[in-house]
C-alpha cells in the first residue's frame, strides 16, 4: 500500500476537478489506482483538505521538507536561548547580552 502526501493527493484531486483531466491519465502518468482517485475526491469535496490526510501517519501533517527544516531552527533557537540564559546569570544585562553578541558577529 502506497503512502501519499498531502501535497500529492491534492493536486490530483485538483486536476481531475479545476482541470478536468480523466482519472485514466492520471492512473497511466501517476500510477495512482482510479479507486483512490474517487476516494480522494470525495474526502476533499466532504471535508476539505483535512481529509486528505492520512490518519494513519503523522508525517502527512507537516511536510517532509519542511520538518527538518523546522527541527533545525528550533535546535538553534533553544541554543542561542541557553546561552542567553547563561550571560544573564553571569550578570550581564540584556543591553550587555546584545552587545556580546554584535561584537561576535
Amino acid at each position: 500500500m502506497n503512502q501519499y502526501s498531502v501535497d500529492f493527493k491534492l493536486k490530483i484531486v485538483k486536476m481531475i476537478l479545476k482541470e478536468h483531466i480523466s482519472k485514466k491519465s492520471i492512473m497511466r502518468e501517476y500510477n495512482v489506482a482510479t479507486k483512490t482517485q474517487r476516494q480522494w475526491v470525495h474526502k476533499y469535496q466532504t471535508e476539505g483538505i483535512s481529509g486528505l490526510v492520512s490518519k494513519r501517519k503523522i508525517r502527512d501533517k507537516i511536510p517532509t521538507n519542511q520538518e527538518e527544516e523546522s527541527v533545525e531552527s528550533l535546535k538553534h533557537e533553544i541554543l542561542m536561548l541557553k546561552v542567553e540564559i547563561e550571560r544573564l546569570k553571569r550578570g550581564y544585562s540584556n543591553e550587555d547580552a546584545k552587545y556580546v553578541k554584535k561584537k561576535k558577529s
